[in-house]
């Protein structure tokens, strides 16, 4: 009986170590994982009174100084973009026509030289050809959307530097309409699943609009596919747009005045979005269709009156995400407030010395 009770109280030792042991070891770990986290934060977080670097003070320190404060409107800053859009767009189409379509028809420098744009079958590798009727759009496509504008020297150069006044305005309004729809989920205006869905989709707006800037990158007269992909992120991130704008609308209940108060804006806030999810998966389908087999799809190039479907397409997708928007974000830039931002900083440590 004595060694039956001292083999059970080995038992229950071993087994109060192991749990203790089993303890421990996930105490530290978690104090690991707490330190590294700790770590993160405080770095982004930047110095702290004890270890921040000292500085040279003012000759005329400032008492009582303001904060930096800025007044930023969400709708206004998509406003801009989208005027930014069409400048390039005018832009780029004064660029090709003037210059670009003279050199394309003229042909190469070099007679004969099957480089750059001169790679096509038709009218022939090394020959001259017609920028309305001949362009690599056209040929994939059967159509040559607005993007063609953009496509060939100098026009695609220049274009590219102008671009970046549109894409970064266009991330400050993702930004800006992020932190609005934040502000309206901690003030209850909105429900848990949404707040969730706007947090799934802020990020995947930011890369694919970010992205857009491939079709400066990947020449169209050289990979169709890879250059059309660009745009299909554009594509997918508007699309994203759309609902989530249209569901905060309906979720918040704004009654815009402009159109006749409440009743008349969820009307007209559905009938916006059954209408360009519509439109957009058409265009989405098209387009996935050419980055996928680097052609346009068969029932794009069935002739609809003196044009192609794809080309009907993507003029009522235009009007849906590039022009109507534009008439919306000035509309609602007036009808909404502005996020009222604070910038300020702690006070320096400033040296105790003398430099004068």
């Amino acid at each position: 009986e004595l060694e039956g009770q001292k083999t059970e109280q080995t038992s229950r030792s071993s087994s109060i170590l192991r749990e203790r042991s089993s303890w421990e070891q996930s105490s530290i770990a978690s104090i690991v994982d707490g330190k590294r986290n700790g770590c993160i934060s405080n770095f982004m977080k930047g110095a702290t009174a004890e270890n921040v670097a000292p500085r040279r003070k003012p000759l005329r320190m400032k008492k009582n100084q303001e904060l930096i404060k800025l007044s930023l409107n969400a709708e206004s800053w998509r406003f801009v973009a989208y005027l930014f859009f069409w400048s390039m767009v005018i832009l780029a189409i004064t660029l090709t026509k003037t210059i670009a379509v003279g050199r394309l028809k003229a042909g190469p420098e070099v007679e004969g030289d099957q480089c750059g744009p001169f790679n096509q079958d038709t009218p022939g590798k090394g020959l001259g050809f017609d920028f309305e009727t001949e362009s690599h759009l056209m040929q994939t496509f059967g159509f040559a959307n607005i993007c063609a504008n953009w496509d060939y020297t100098p026009s695609r150069e220049i274009v590219a530097m102008f671009y970046p006044l549109f894409e970064y305005s266009l991330l400050i309004y993702l930004v800006l309409d992020f932190l609005t729809i934040a502000l309206s989920y901690k003030r209850g205006e909105l429900s848990k699943w949404f707040w969730n869905f706007v947090k799934i989709c802020f990020p995947i707006e930011i890369v694919l609009c970010s992205w857009f800037r491939m079709i400066f990158v990947v020449v169209a007269y050289e990979n169709v596919a890879g250059h059309t992909a660009g745009f299909l992120g554009l594509q997918i991130s508007l699309i994203l747009l759309t609902i989530k704008n249209s569901l905060y609308i309906l979720a918040t209940q704004v009654s815009y005045n402009f159109i006749g108060g409440l009743r008349n804006t969820r009307i007209m806030t559905i009938t916006y979005l059954i209408s360009n999810l519509a439109i957009s998966f058409a265009k989405v389908t098209a387009t996935v269709h050419v980055v996928t087999y680097g052609e346009g799809a068969s029932w794009t190039l069935r002739p609809v009156g003196s044009v192609v479907a794809g080309q009907v397409v993507d003029w009522i997708w235009m009007i849906f995400n590039a022009f109507l928007p534009l008439i919306i974000s000035f509309l609602r830039a007036k009808s909404e407030y502005a996020l009222d931002v604070s910038i300020d900083m702690k006070e320096q440590n400033y040296l105790e010395i003398d430099f004068y």
